[in-house]
């Protein structure tokens, strides 16, 4: 009886043993299975900063699976040569799963984001964004989707018979996830389409702003005021949009300038010339004569059928002519392109075209 009293303590020595190393040493270990990780991704190339931050976030799952782990082994220890009470037999490989998941997950946010961040750089820009995030959120889905499964099974659930009685009840699922589907569809559809890109200005059913991301579900836009608008996919796919992102070169600058009754025909025709001279000279004016084409070998197939400078996005008429004459002057309207597409760039050059018509239009008063 002393002898099994004596085992029975040493049982719970070690156990406690087992607990107190696994428990002290976690981080350690994390941090040795984290070093591997980076070995077997080495190509994944990140600053100093980011790299801090992945090993921060993926050691939570890790050092929380050496812990459940740590009082696993204790228990085993503990209740030899008994068995463990079935309740923790369940629960703790439910701890596992769900740990895991979460390890898989952040370890796919992480390595994955920086993987294919890798790739993007390697491939000069073929390689969108927007493909890259559905790709990663559906395998989160997929993650998610086989570790609620595997929970399933471990409580003793009949996995088969549910994914079955899915099949029996397909038409009441589609019924109730139709909409979800004509998201995830309709996504699908934008990116393929490439109506857009991330970080695109775009203007949709009274809607204007940058594009900040194409999820399954929704696309989410950042408007000029600020604020953040979540636009579900289905309904952005069948509306017209506008891109303004997508031009080359050539943003419009249009302007009605006002001369009185008093101003002579010859006058008005040489107002006209000078502006136009003047805009013709401007380096920051766009001209169709200097319109760059860029050319591949998918555009050179189309170059007989379409415009090219505009299926690329060029612009560069200008146009100065007498246009109206209204109640109080005679209008010339001026039509030019900047070359720059960009709002500040463009603003710039609008304030410059300004400023000369007016020293122009200064002779003619």
């Amino acid at each position: 009886m002393q002898n099994i009293l004596t085992i029975f303590k040493i049982f719970k020595i070690l156990s406690l043993c087992a607990f107190i190393v696994l428990w002290l040493c976690r981080r350690l270990i994390a941090l040795g299975f984290i070093k591997c990780i980076d070995i077997a991704v080495r190509f994944v190339k990140h600053d100093r900063q980011i790299h801090s931050q992945i090993q921060k976030d993926i050691i939570k799952p890790i050092s929380s699976i050496l812990l459940f782990l740590s009082f696993d082994i204790s228990l085993n220890i503990l209740y030899y040569p008994s068995l463990t009470p079935p309740k923790f037999e369940v629960w703790f490989p439910i701890i596992y799963i769900v740990n895991f998941v979460w390890f898989l997950i952040i370890a796919l946010k992480c390595y994955g984001i920086a993987f294919v961040s890798t790739l993007a750089k390697k491939s000069g820009g073929t390689l969108r964004k927007e493909v890259v995030n559905l790709i990663l959120k559906i395998m989160y889905s997929i993650i998610i989707i086989i570790g609620g499964l595997m929970v399933l099974k471990t409580l003793g659930f009949n996995v088969s018979a549910i994914i079955a009685s899915l099949g029996l009840g397909g038409l009441a699922v589609a019924l109730a996830v139709k909409d979800m589907l004509a998201n995830f569809f309709a996504s699908v559809m934008l990116l393929f389409d490439n109506s857009f890109s991330q970080g695109d200005w775009i203007e949709c059913g009274g809607i204007e702003g940058t594009i900040v991301e194409i999820g399954l579900r929704k696309t989410i836009i950042r408007t000029f005021d600020n604020g953040l608008v979540m636009i579900p996919n289905a309904d952005l796919s069948n509306k017209s949009i506008t891109n303004w992102s997508r031009r080359k070169e050539g943003r419009r600058i249009k302007m009605a300038i006002g001369l009185s009754y008093d101003t002579s025909v010859e006058q008005l025709q040489k107002c006209a010339t000078e502006i136009k001279d003047m805009l013709l000279q401007n380096p920051k004016i766009a001209k169709d004569s200097e319109s760059k084409q860029e050319m591949n070998y998918q555009l050179s197939f189309k170059k007989d059928i379409v415009s090219m400078n505009d299926l690329l996005g060029y612009k560069g008429s200008v146009f100065v002519v007498v246009d109206e004459l209204a109640d109080s002057s005679i209008n010339i309207l001026v039509y030019c392109f900047s070359k720059a597409t960009s709002l500040g760039e463009y603003l710039q050059t609008k304030q410059e075209v300004i400023l000369e018509i007016m020293k122009i239009v200064e002779k003619y008063h």
